[in-house]
Protein backbone atom coordinates (compact mmCIF):
# COMPACT_ATOMS: atom_id res chain seq x y z
CA UNK A 1 0.00 0.00 0.00
CA UNK A 2 1.55 3.38 -1.02
CA UNK A 3 2.56 5.78 1.72
CA UNK A 4 0.94 9.17 1.74
CA UNK A 5 1.10 12.68 3.18
CA UNK A 6 -2.22 13.75 4.71
CA UNK A 7 -2.87 17.41 5.50
CA UNK A 8 -5.66 17.96 8.04
CA UNK A 9 -6.77 21.56 8.51
CA UNK A 10 -9.89 23.60 9.25
CA UNK A 11 -11.75 24.76 6.15
CA UNK A 12 -11.38 28.38 7.26
CA UNK A 13 -10.31 31.00 4.75
CA UNK A 14 -6.81 32.08 5.72
CA UNK A 15 -3.09 31.69 5.46
CA UNK A 16 -2.76 27.99 6.30
CA UNK A 17 -5.08 26.94 3.48
CA UNK A 18 -3.09 29.08 1.03
CA UNK A 19 0.22 27.66 2.25
CA UNK A 20 -0.95 24.06 1.83
CA UNK A 21 -2.44 24.88 -1.58
CA UNK A 22 0.88 26.32 -2.74
CA UNK A 23 2.88 23.34 -1.48
CA UNK A 24 0.60 20.91 -3.29
CA UNK A 25 0.44 22.91 -6.50
CA UNK A 26 4.23 23.15 -6.82
CA UNK A 27 5.43 19.79 -5.56
CA UNK A 28 7.45 17.53 -7.80
CA UNK A 29 6.69 13.81 -8.23
CA UNK A 30 7.92 11.71 -5.31
CA UNK A 31 7.11 8.44 -3.53
CA UNK A 32 3.99 9.76 -1.77
CA UNK A 33 0.35 10.25 -2.57
CA UNK A 34 -1.10 13.46 -1.18
CA UNK A 35 -4.47 13.92 0.51
CA UNK A 36 -6.32 16.82 2.14
CA UNK A 37 -8.93 16.44 4.88
CA UNK A 38 -10.78 19.65 5.72
CA UNK A 39 -12.65 19.90 9.01
CA UNK A 40 -15.82 21.99 9.08
CA UNK A 41 -17.62 23.01 12.25
CA UNK A 42 -21.22 23.56 11.21
CA UNK A 43 -21.66 25.83 14.23
CA UNK A 44 -18.82 28.09 13.14
CA UNK A 45 -19.16 31.53 11.58
CA UNK A 46 -15.83 31.88 9.75
CA UNK A 47 -15.64 32.27 5.99
CA UNK A 48 -15.01 28.88 4.39
CA UNK A 49 -12.19 27.96 2.06
CA UNK A 50 -13.93 26.67 -1.05
CA UNK A 51 -10.93 26.05 -3.29
CA UNK A 52 -9.66 22.77 -4.67
CA UNK A 53 -6.25 21.46 -3.68
CA UNK A 54 -4.03 19.74 -6.22
CA UNK A 55 -4.08 16.52 -4.21
CA UNK A 56 -4.93 12.90 -4.95
CA UNK A 57 -8.04 13.28 -2.81
CA UNK A 58 -9.87 15.97 -0.89
CA UNK A 59 -12.76 15.56 1.50
CA UNK A 60 -14.58 17.42 4.25
CA UNK A 61 -15.38 16.07 7.70
CA UNK A 62 -18.29 17.95 9.25
CA UNK A 63 -19.06 18.17 12.95
CA UNK A 64 -20.97 20.22 15.51
CA UNK A 65 -18.84 21.17 18.48
CA UNK A 66 -19.49 21.81 21.30
CA UNK A 67 -22.78 19.95 20.73
CA UNK A 68 -21.36 16.54 19.84
CA UNK A 69 -19.34 14.08 21.89
CA UNK A 70 -15.74 14.97 21.11
CA UNK A 71 -14.84 11.29 20.84
CA UNK A 72 -17.48 10.76 18.15
CA UNK A 73 -15.96 13.59 16.12
CA UNK A 74 -12.46 12.19 16.61
CA UNK A 75 -13.55 8.78 15.35
CA UNK A 76 -15.21 10.39 12.33
CA UNK A 77 -12.01 12.23 11.48
CA UNK A 78 -9.92 9.09 11.98
CA UNK A 79 -12.08 7.17 9.50
CA UNK A 80 -11.41 9.85 6.90
CA UNK A 81 -7.67 9.15 6.89
CA UNK A 82 -6.55 7.00 3.95
CA UNK A 83 -5.06 3.62 4.86
CA UNK A 84 -1.34 3.11 5.00
CA UNK A 85 1.61 4.88 6.57
CA UNK A 86 3.47 8.07 5.84
CA UNK A 87 2.93 11.55 7.31
CA UNK A 88 0.06 13.26 9.11
CA UNK A 89 0.39 17.06 8.94
CA UNK A 90 -1.57 18.80 11.69
CA UNK A 91 -2.01 22.39 12.78
CA UNK A 92 -5.03 22.64 15.10
CA UNK A 93 -6.80 21.08 18.06
CA UNK A 94 -9.13 18.55 16.47
CA UNK A 95 -6.56 16.54 14.54
CA UNK A 96 -4.08 16.68 17.42
CA UNK A 97 -6.77 15.38 19.76
CA UNK A 98 -7.47 12.57 17.29
CA UNK A 99 -3.80 11.63 17.07
CA UNK A 100 -3.66 11.55 20.88
CA UNK A 101 -6.52 9.08 21.24
CA UNK A 102 -6.16 7.00 18.06
CA UNK A 103 -2.78 6.05 16.64
CA UNK A 104 -2.78 7.26 13.02
CA UNK A 105 0.11 4.96 12.16
CA UNK A 106 2.00 7.90 10.68
CA UNK A 107 4.71 10.36 11.57
CA UNK A 108 2.87 13.31 13.11
CA UNK A 109 4.07 16.78 12.11
CA UNK A 110 2.61 19.96 13.59
CA UNK A 111 2.76 23.17 11.56
CA UNK A 112 3.09 26.14 13.92
CA UNK A 113 1.66 29.05 11.98
CA UNK A 114 0.67 31.59 14.64
CA UNK A 115 2.61 33.48 17.28
CA UNK A 116 -0.18 33.00 19.81
CA UNK A 117 -0.31 31.34 23.21
CA UNK A 118 -3.06 29.09 21.82
CA UNK A 119 -0.71 27.36 19.36
CA UNK A 120 2.21 27.13 21.77
CA UNK A 121 -0.11 25.61 24.36
CA UNK A 122 -1.38 23.11 21.77
CA UNK A 123 2.19 22.12 20.99
CA UNK A 124 3.12 21.67 24.64
CA UNK A 125 -0.06 19.78 25.46
CA UNK A 126 0.40 17.34 22.58
CA UNK A 127 4.16 17.09 22.41
CA UNK A 128 4.12 13.43 23.45
CA UNK A 129 2.46 12.41 20.18
CA UNK A 130 4.00 15.01 17.84
CA UNK A 131 7.13 13.71 16.15
CA UNK A 132 8.32 16.96 14.62
CA UNK A 133 7.31 20.62 14.89
CA UNK A 134 7.64 22.92 11.88
CA UNK A 135 7.70 26.67 12.57
CA UNK A 136 7.18 29.11 9.73
CA UNK A 137 8.89 32.04 11.44
CA UNK A 138 12.04 32.52 13.50
CA UNK A 139 10.18 34.06 16.47
CA UNK A 140 7.86 31.05 16.66
CA UNK A 141 10.86 28.73 16.36
CA UNK A 142 12.69 30.44 19.23
CA UNK A 143 9.59 30.60 21.43
CA UNK A 144 8.70 26.95 21.00
CA UNK A 145 12.27 25.84 21.70
CA UNK A 146 12.11 27.84 24.94
CA UNK A 147 8.82 26.15 25.84
CA UNK A 148 10.06 22.66 24.92
CA UNK A 149 13.84 22.69 25.46
CA UNK A 150 14.01 18.88 25.56
CA UNK A 151 12.59 18.77 22.01
CA UNK A 152 15.08 21.12 20.35
CA UNK A 153 16.23 18.49 17.86
CA UNK A 154 12.68 17.99 16.56
CA UNK A 155 11.70 21.67 16.26
CA UNK A 156 12.47 23.00 12.79
CA UNK A 157 12.41 26.45 11.22
CA UNK A 158 11.09 26.06 7.67
CA UNK A 159 9.55 29.13 5.99
CA UNK A 160 6.87 28.62 3.36
CA UNK A 161 6.91 29.84 -0.22
CA UNK A 162 4.60 31.42 -2.74
CA UNK A 163 4.37 31.33 -6.51
CA UNK A 164 6.19 34.41 -7.73
CA UNK A 165 3.70 36.47 -9.71
CA UNK A 166 4.06 37.37 -13.38
CA UNK A 167 2.57 40.82 -12.91
CA UNK A 168 4.18 43.47 -10.75
CA UNK A 169 3.09 46.84 -9.48
CA UNK A 170 3.64 49.69 -11.90
CA UNK A 171 3.87 53.30 -10.68
CA UNK A 172 0.75 55.34 -11.27
CA UNK A 173 -0.06 59.01 -10.80
CA UNK A 174 -3.17 60.07 -8.97
CA UNK A 175 -4.72 58.75 -5.76
CA UNK A 176 -2.68 56.25 -3.80
CA UNK A 177 -4.07 52.76 -4.38
CA UNK A 178 -4.51 50.97 -1.02
CA UNK A 179 -5.23 47.27 -0.54
CA UNK A 180 -6.33 45.18 2.41
CA UNK A 181 -6.50 41.43 1.80
CA UNK A 182 -7.21 39.01 4.59
CA UNK A 183 -9.69 37.80 7.14
CA UNK A 184 -12.12 40.49 8.26
CA UNK A 185 -11.62 39.86 11.96
CA UNK A 186 -10.90 42.88 14.14
CA UNK A 187 -9.52 40.93 17.11
CA UNK A 188 -6.68 39.62 14.96
CA UNK A 189 -6.41 41.82 11.87
CA UNK A 190 -7.58 45.14 13.32
CA UNK A 191 -9.94 45.66 10.38
CA UNK A 192 -12.20 48.14 12.18
CA UNK A 193 -9.25 50.56 12.04
CA UNK A 194 -9.43 50.74 8.24
CA UNK A 195 -12.30 53.26 7.95
CA UNK A 196 -10.73 55.30 10.76
CA UNK A 197 -7.43 55.43 8.88
CA UNK A 198 -9.35 56.54 5.80
CA UNK A 199 -10.96 59.41 7.71
CA UNK A 200 -7.57 60.53 8.99
CA UNK A 201 -6.23 60.50 5.43
CA UNK A 202 -9.15 62.67 4.33
CA UNK A 203 -8.27 65.19 7.04
CA UNK A 204 -4.71 65.20 5.69
CA UNK A 205 -6.01 65.80 2.14
CA UNK A 206 -4.43 62.58 0.89
CA UNK A 207 -6.39 61.17 -2.07
CA UNK A 208 -6.71 57.39 -1.93
CA UNK A 209 -8.68 54.49 -3.34
CA UNK A 210 -9.26 51.35 -1.30
CA UNK A 211 -9.82 47.73 -2.31
CA UNK A 212 -10.96 45.29 0.37
CA UNK A 213 -10.47 41.58 -0.35
CA UNK A 214 -11.69 38.93 2.07
CA UNK A 215 -14.50 37.98 4.38
CA UNK A 216 -14.93 37.26 8.05
CA UNK A 217 -16.95 37.81 11.21
CA UNK A 218 -16.48 41.59 11.30
CA UNK A 219 -17.25 42.37 7.68
CA UNK A 220 -20.62 43.88 8.59
CA UNK A 221 -19.07 46.20 11.18
CA UNK A 222 -16.46 47.47 8.76
CA UNK A 223 -18.97 48.02 5.96
CA UNK A 224 -21.30 49.90 8.28
CA UNK A 225 -18.51 52.12 9.57
CA UNK A 226 -17.43 52.97 6.03
CA UNK A 227 -20.92 53.45 4.65
CA UNK A 228 -21.30 53.75 0.89
CA UNK A 229 -17.94 55.41 0.27
CA UNK A 230 -17.43 55.59 -3.53
CA UNK A 231 -13.65 55.25 -3.24
CA UNK A 232 -13.90 51.84 -1.49
CA UNK A 233 -14.31 48.65 -3.55
CA UNK A 234 -15.39 45.42 -1.87
CA UNK A 235 -14.43 42.19 -3.65
CA UNK A 236 -15.24 39.58 -1.00
CA UNK A 237 -13.40 36.26 -1.04
CA UNK A 238 -11.54 35.58 -4.27
CA UNK A 239 -9.21 32.75 -5.37
CA UNK A 240 -5.64 33.15 -4.19
CA UNK A 241 -4.20 33.49 -7.70
CA UNK A 242 -6.58 36.36 -8.43
CA UNK A 243 -5.54 38.15 -5.22
CA UNK A 244 -2.03 38.51 -6.61
CA UNK A 245 -3.39 39.85 -9.88
CA UNK A 246 -5.54 42.36 -8.00
CA UNK A 247 -2.61 43.36 -5.80
CA UNK A 248 -0.50 44.30 -8.83
CA UNK A 249 -2.87 47.20 -9.50
CA UNK A 250 -2.17 48.80 -6.12
CA UNK A 251 0.60 50.67 -4.34
CA UNK A 252 0.33 50.04 -0.60
CA UNK A 253 -0.72 47.05 1.47
CA UNK A 254 -2.40 48.24 4.68
CA UNK A 255 -2.48 45.72 7.54
CA UNK A 256 -3.39 47.13 10.99
CA UNK A 257 -3.04 43.66 12.48
CA UNK A 258 -2.96 42.86 16.19
CA UNK A 259 -1.32 39.40 16.07
CA UNK A 260 0.53 37.42 13.42
CA UNK A 261 2.66 34.38 12.95
CA UNK A 262 4.30 34.78 9.56
CA UNK A 263 1.57 36.51 7.52
CA UNK A 264 0.92 34.95 4.11
CA UNK A 265 -0.97 37.98 2.82
CA UNK A 266 2.02 40.20 3.61
CA UNK A 267 4.42 37.92 1.72
CA UNK A 268 2.08 37.85 -1.27
CA UNK A 269 1.60 41.62 -1.30
CA UNK A 270 5.35 42.27 -1.16
CA UNK A 271 5.92 39.78 -3.98
CA UNK A 272 4.14 42.05 -6.48
CA UNK A 273 5.85 45.16 -5.15
CA UNK A 274 3.27 46.56 -2.76
CA UNK A 275 4.79 48.59 0.05
CA UNK A 276 3.48 47.33 3.39
CA UNK A 277 2.21 49.70 6.05
CA UNK A 278 1.77 47.12 8.76
CA UNK A 279 1.62 47.01 12.55
CA UNK A 280 5.01 46.83 14.22
CA UNK A 281 4.89 43.27 15.58
CA UNK A 282 7.94 41.31 16.67
CA UNK A 283 6.77 38.04 15.17
CA UNK A 284 6.63 37.64 11.42
CA UNK A 285 6.29 41.29 10.51
CA UNK A 286 9.76 42.40 11.62
CA UNK A 287 11.19 39.23 10.11
CA UNK A 288 9.82 40.30 6.72
CA UNK A 289 9.86 44.10 6.80
CA UNK A 290 12.90 46.22 7.62
CA UNK A 291 11.58 49.62 8.65
CA UNK A 292 12.12 52.22 5.93
CA UNK A 293 13.59 49.67 3.51
CA UNK A 294 10.70 47.38 2.58
CA UNK A 295 7.85 49.28 4.26
CA UNK A 296 6.66 51.26 7.26
CA UNK A 297 5.77 49.93 10.73
CA UNK A 298 3.42 52.14 12.76
CA UNK A 299 2.36 50.92 16.21
CA UNK A 300 -0.57 48.50 16.32
CA UNK A 301 -3.83 50.34 16.93
CA UNK A 302 -2.40 53.80 16.22
CA UNK A 303 -4.75 55.06 13.52
CA UNK A 304 -3.07 58.45 13.17
CA UNK A 305 0.37 56.85 12.78
CA UNK A 306 -0.98 54.59 10.02
CA UNK A 307 -2.45 57.59 8.21
CA UNK A 308 0.78 59.55 8.56
CA UNK A 309 2.82 56.65 7.17
CA UNK A 310 0.52 56.33 4.14
CA UNK A 311 0.59 60.10 3.62
CA UNK A 312 4.40 60.08 3.58
CA UNK A 313 4.36 57.55 0.74
CA UNK A 314 1.90 59.68 -1.20
CA UNK A 315 4.15 62.72 -0.81
CA UNK A 316 7.35 60.83 -1.73
CA UNK A 317 6.55 58.65 -4.71
CA UNK A 318 10.27 58.08 -5.32
CA UNK A 319 10.53 56.55 -1.86
CA UNK A 320 7.42 54.45 -2.54
CA UNK A 321 9.01 53.08 -5.73
CA UNK A 322 12.32 52.28 -4.00
CA UNK A 323 10.57 50.38 -1.21
CA UNK A 324 8.43 48.58 -3.77
CA UNK A 325 11.50 47.23 -5.56
CA UNK A 326 13.16 46.21 -2.28
CA UNK A 327 10.05 44.40 -1.02
CA UNK A 328 9.69 42.44 -4.24
CA UNK A 329 13.38 41.49 -4.32
CA UNK A 330 13.27 40.15 -0.76
CA UNK A 331 10.38 37.81 -1.46
CA UNK A 332 11.94 36.59 -4.70
CA UNK A 333 15.14 35.79 -2.82
CA UNK A 334 13.65 34.09 0.24
CA UNK A 335 10.18 32.76 -0.57
CA UNK A 336 10.23 31.14 -3.99
CA UNK A 337 7.77 28.22 -3.73
CA UNK A 338 9.91 26.01 -5.98
CA UNK A 339 12.66 25.88 -3.39
CA UNK A 340 10.35 25.78 -0.40
CA UNK A 341 8.20 22.95 -1.77
CA UNK A 342 11.37 20.94 -2.30
CA UNK A 343 12.37 21.60 1.33
CA UNK A 344 9.03 20.30 2.59
CA UNK A 345 9.14 17.24 0.37
CA UNK A 346 12.65 16.48 1.62
CA UNK A 347 11.30 16.67 5.18
CA UNK A 348 8.44 14.30 4.36
CA UNK A 349 10.91 11.81 2.88
CA UNK A 350 12.62 11.58 6.28
CA UNK A 351 9.45 10.58 8.09
CA UNK A 352 10.69 7.15 9.20
CA UNK A 353 13.80 8.55 10.89
CA UNK A 354 11.79 11.36 12.50
CA UNK A 355 9.18 9.13 14.09
CA UNK A 356 9.44 8.75 17.84
CA UNK A 357 8.16 5.87 19.99
CA UNK A 358 4.49 6.45 20.67
CA UNK A 359 3.63 6.71 24.37
CA UNK A 360 1.64 3.83 25.77
CA UNK A 361 -0.86 6.20 27.33
CA UNK A 362 -1.82 9.55 25.85
CA UNK A 363 -5.07 10.69 27.47
CA UNK A 364 -7.28 13.28 25.80
CA UNK A 365 -6.70 16.59 27.61
CA UNK A 366 -10.07 18.05 26.60
CA UNK A 367 -13.76 17.58 27.16
CA UNK A 368 -16.37 17.48 29.88
CA UNK A 369 -17.99 14.55 31.65
CA UNK A 370 -20.11 13.97 28.55
CA UNK A 371 -17.07 13.59 26.32
CA UNK A 372 -16.45 9.90 26.93
CA UNK A 373 -15.83 7.25 24.27
CA UNK A 374 -18.57 5.00 25.66
CA UNK A 375 -21.39 7.61 25.77
CA UNK A 376 -23.57 7.56 22.62
CA UNK A 377 -23.22 10.67 20.51
CA UNK A 378 -26.99 10.98 20.13
CA UNK A 379 -27.41 11.20 23.90
CA UNK A 380 -24.69 13.85 24.22
CA UNK A 381 -26.23 15.95 21.44
CA UNK A 382 -29.66 15.74 23.01
CA UNK A 383 -28.44 16.88 26.44
CA UNK A 384 -26.29 19.71 25.12
CA UNK A 385 -28.96 20.90 22.73
CA UNK A 386 -31.44 21.20 25.59
CA UNK A 387 -28.88 23.09 27.68
CA UNK A 388 -28.15 25.53 24.85
CA UNK A 389 -31.83 26.14 24.21
CA UNK A 390 -32.45 26.74 27.89
CA UNK A 391 -29.64 29.31 27.90
CA UNK A 392 -31.09 31.08 24.85
CA UNK A 393 -28.46 29.97 22.35
CA UNK A 394 -29.41 28.39 19.04
CA UNK A 395 -27.86 25.22 17.64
Amino acid sequence: MPESVVFVLPDVMGGVANIVANLLAHRTPDEFRYHVVLTHNRLGVDARYNGRFEADSQQVVEYRLPIENLHAVIRRLYRALPPGGGVLVTNDLLELAMASVLDPGRTVMMLLHGDHAYYYDLAVRHERIVDVFVCYGRTMFDTLRARLPHREDSILHLPYGIALPRRRRQPSAGPLRLLFAGRLDHSQKGVCDLPLIDRSLARLDVPVRWTIVGAGPDEGRVREAWGHAPHVTWLGSVPNARVLDIAADHDVFVLPTRAEGYPVALVEAMSVGLVPVVSDLSSGVRELVERGVHGLLPPAGDVEAFAAAIASLHERRDRLDAMSAAARERIEREHDIRRRAADYQALFSRHRSLRRPRPADSPLPYGSRLDRPWIPNAAVKAVRTMVRRASGRSC
